[in-house]
């Protein structure tokens, strides 16, 4: 009985087919963990956006795009910098001026006395004594000839009369001069003073630069063009001003003169340009800029740009954020080319003209986009 029961087999009947439930697949095709698969689009409602303060701009065809980079130093232009020196050596008795403040043309900075060593004491006294001297001997000389004026010679008497105004001249400028020396410094223009170190009762030299005034509404900026970027600067091209990396702001720049003469020591020929009222709260002398070139080496070819902030990176790989319906974000893979602070040239790409790509909030965005 035992060994019957070890030889039977059981049959089964074949296997039917699962019927899934409402709203599940239990099919074949079901993929493991579907939901986590990632797209080529990011969803974003409108209140997240507002949040995420996200902007767009249109990807346009431009004959504008510079392929010029310049760099070059800010600079006070003409009536922009007064340095104020003292005319002769003394001490400081009065200060009218501070550090950083607003100032007017002919505005009194501060008083000078002068000061005379040893050796000029003695000359100066040596000379109106002098002086002195001389104008007792004309006035003697002038009463003697007038006590005798219908005997003397009428030339003697003129001559006597002519000394004795110049000796009066030369008395009362000596006695000035050992009266008044005390000397007030002007600004010679409008601005702001810049950084000083003075005090009152300090000794200064004459030629020491006292202050230095600036007004920062008249900058330029001084930048050098090599030989090989000549030909990419054409007659009516536009210039703007920018920081270099990590300083925000740029600013439009009108050209003042292209130097036709040659740096002996780099072969460079000198750009001068004026930046306008705006730009110059931007920018202070002697700061390094770069200089953008728009409309250098295009030829009129129109290329497509974005801006250069749209801009990002998927693995390694460039890519823009195309805002293809109210709450879709499209990813697309570009190629790009020369950029500069405000735009980006693609070669290649899923990118076309009047395509709106995001160009502030791209870092959320990405974020969202490999999270999901």
């Amino acid at each position: 009985m035992g060994a019957l029961a070890l030889g039977m087999v059981v049959l089964l009947p074949p296997p039917a087919p699962l019927w899934a439930h409402d709203g599940e697949d239990h099919g074949a095709t079901a993929q493991p963990n579907a939901g986590a698969a990632m797209t080529d689009a990011v969803l974003l409602p409108k209140e997240s956006q507002f949040l995420f303060g996200v902007r767009t701009a249109l990807a346009n065809y431009s004959t504008t795009y510079n392929r010029l980079t310049l760099y070059g130093t800010v600079s006070a232009a003409n009536g922009g910098e007064g340095r104020v020196v003292v005319p002769q050596t003394g001490r400081i008795v009065r200060l009218d001026a501070r550090v950083g403040q607003a100032v007017r043309a002919s505005q009194v900075l501060a008083v000078v006395d002068q000061t005379l060593d040893a050796t000029q004491q003695i000359g100066l006294a040596t000379e109106r004594a002098n002086a002195q001297a001389e104008l007792r001997a004309a006035q003697q000389d002038y009463a003697r000839l007038q006590t005798i004026a219908d005997i003397a010679a009428r030339k003697d008497v003129v001559a006597a009369e002519l000394r004795l105004r110049q000796a009066r001249q030369n008395a009362t400028i000596l006695n000035g001069q050992a009266r008044t020396r005390r000397v007030s410094i002007t600004s010679p223009i409008s601005g702001t003073v810049d950084v000083f170190t003075l005090a009152v009762g300090q000794q200064v030299n004459q030629g020491d630069e006292l202050f230095r005034v600036l007004n920062p509404g008249k900058l330029r900026v001084e930048a050098q063009v090599f030989a090989q970027d000549l030909e990419k600067l054409p007659a009516n091209a536009q210039f703007m001003v920018e920081g270099l990396q990590g300083q925000q702001g740029s600013a439009p720049a009108r050209l003042v003169v292209f130097s036709n003469t040659v740096n002996p020591v780099n072969q460079a020929r000198q750009l001068i340009l004026e930046l306008d009222n705006a730009g110059s709260n931007l920018f202070r002398a002697g700061q390094a800029v770069n200089v953008q070139v728009m409309g250098a080496g295009s030829s009129g070819k129109k290329e497509l740009v974005v801006p250069t902030s749209a801009l990002t990176d998927l693995n390694g790989k460039p890519v823009v954020f195309v805002h293809s319906a109210p709450e879709t974000f499209k990813i697309r893979y570009v190629q790009p080319g020369s950029a500069n602070g405000q735009q980006t040239v693609l070669l290649a790409g899923e990118v076309n003209e009047n395509d709106r790509v995001v160009s502030v909030g791209t870092y959320q965005l990405k974020s969202i986009y490999l999270n999901q």
